[in-house]
């Protein structure tokens, strides 16, 4: 399984800077830190720009309940689920 890149669920703007420290096991304010020396050494269109890419380009985490949906569940709990979803049918 090959390690993965994504926005942080701790995120201060949108989980840039987390996702990263994440992905190199760093803290992640070491990370904003150097990411706010850079933008100010390149006089802050450089550091504005890649933070918007990477907010764009970056996925977000999947949802840890996505974990969930592959579990296999007992007959009373599936014989629960039918009950509870015929309220909803139509």
């Amino acid at each position: 399984m090959s390690k993965r890149l994504y926005k942080s669920e701790q995120k201060t703007l949108c989980g840039v800077c987390g996702g990263i420290a994440d992905y190199f096991n760093m803290d992640p304010t070491i990370v904003r830190l150097l990411w706010v020396v850079l933008t100010l050494v390149s006089f802050g269109a450089g550091g504005v720009i890649a933070y918007i890419i990477c907010a764009l380009v970056i996925p977000d985490r999947p949802s840890s309940h996505a974990e969930w949906d592959n579990v296999p569940k007992t007959e009373s709990e599936s014989a629960a689920d039918r009950e509870f979803n015929s309220h909803f049918e139509g």
